[in-house]
């Protein structure tokens, strides 16, 4: 069981304990810091790494839809008369259910 020390009277004891706090506030401090930075430059590695990976993302989603793009060129190319035909059932599709 912890038991309460009585305070001392004496001037030498409240001077050690005044330097004691603070250094003991000093120490807190220089480890907060040391802290913040440290969660500082995690954040920013992180978001390095989530910018890469989105701006590889966004590339390949990029020469995705160039790639279905082309593909739907060659169909068209391909066979004109089925596109055109498809082209009017999709509008007449479309007016039919918005009316």
């Amino acid at each position: 069981m912890a038991t309460a020390k009585a305070p001392n009277s004496g001037t030498a004891n409240t001077g050690s304990t005044r330097d004691k706090l603070h250094q003991a506030y000093h120490l807190a401090g220089e480890a907060a810091h040391d802290t913040a930075s440290n969660v500082k430059m995690r954040a920013r590695e992180t978001a390095d790494t989530v910018k890469a990976r989105t701006r590889h993302g966004m590339e390949k989603g990029k020469q995705r839809a160039q790639d279905v793009a082309e593909k739907a060129e060659n169909s068209i190319k391909a066979h004109p008369l089925v596109s055109v035909g498809c082209a009017f059932a999709a509008g007449w599709l479309i007016a039919k259910i918005l009316k």
